[in-house]
């Protein structure tokens, strides 16, 4: 038995043995709630004086996989039903505007390149006056035609003029076709 339970049971003999008016019948009582206490006790081991090691260590085996099978079946499900879509009424574009050629828009006094900045073709004169002075020529400033004199008539352009010189006193020149 180890020492704290010699201990317990002889200050525990020595109790009994001194009380003298205890009635006997008590006794055993006593001896025996003496003897389930130091049951109750639990032996603690002695330290080594050197660490212990095991010869080989334990394993633990590695985890198994089982592979997840998942099996996919076909489902059958209700086609969609579609609800009426609102859709808007066209509206009438307006037809695009005929832009009109740069070249063929009305000219006012100034020099013009042909077929850059002036058309060919058929230009009436807007003045009043009787001074009014326009000239054609080619690229090399020879003239191919010029006029001196009342406003308000036409001048003829053609496709081989390279340059156009219209006067102030011409007015507005207008474009009346080929």
């Amino acid at each position: 038995m180890h020492k704290k339970t010699m201990a317990i049971i002889f200050t525990a003999t020595l109790l009994l043995s001194s009380c003298s008016v205890i009635d006997k019948r008590i006794e055993p009582t006593i001896l025996a709630r003496v003897e389930n206490t130091i049951s109750s006790f639990t032996k603690v081991p002695t330290n080594t004086p050197y660490a212990t090691n095991t010869a080989f260590p334990t394993l633990t085996p590695p985890p198994t996989y089982t592979p997840k099978i998942v099996l996919v079946t076909a489902t059958p499900t209700e086609t969609p039903k579609y609800t009426a879509t609102i859709t808007m009424t066209p509206t009438k574009t307006p037809p695009p505007t005929q832009t009109k050629d740069p070249t063929k828009t009305n000219k006012t006094p100034g020099y013009y390149l042909v077929g850059e900045e002036i058309s060919p073709g058929v230009w009436r004169s807007l003045g009043t006056s009787d001074s009014c002075y326009w000239s054609i020529t080619t690229r090399t400033g020879d003239i191919i035609n010029n006029h001196f004199g009342m406003a308000g008539g036409t001048m003829y352009i053609p496709e081989s003029a390279y340059q156009v010189q219209l006067e102030a006193e011409c007015g507005t020149w207008e474009f009346t076709g080929d």
